[in-house]
């Protein structure tokens, strides 16, 4: 079953949206998360911590993708986090929309 996970990085947010920006690079030039069961992948941010919300395969896809030494090693090697720093929340997926058309304006 697909699941979203909802991971929350607290801390300097500007520090933290640098570190995501290197260790996203690195992700996208190795054929990003998808080949691992990511679906979907969204960064945002509040006022003290950034959060990453994806949509996966399943919840095992997505633990098998952030237990991997591989990832982990992208990330400390960016300066991100390691996720066990993380307050994970994980929902399963009832249903999805197809996504609305960009507008302009």
């Amino acid at each position: 079953m697909a699941v979203v996970l909802v991971a929350r990085f607290p801390g300097d947010v500007g520090e933290l949206i640098e570190a995501y920006d290197r260790a996203h690079a690195v992700i996208m030039s190795r054929g990003g998360a998808g080949p691992s069961g990511e679906l979907r992948h969204h960064c945002a941010t509040d006022a003290d911590a950034l959060y990453l919300i994806g949509v996966w395969e399943s919840e095992e896809h997505f633990r098998a993708r952030w237990a991997s030494a591989g990832f982990r090693d992208i990330l400390s090697s960016a300066g991100f986090p390691s996720p066990d720093d993380a307050e994970i929340t994980i929902l399963e997926l009832h249903t999805t929309e197809p996504p609305l058309p960009l507008t302009a304006g």
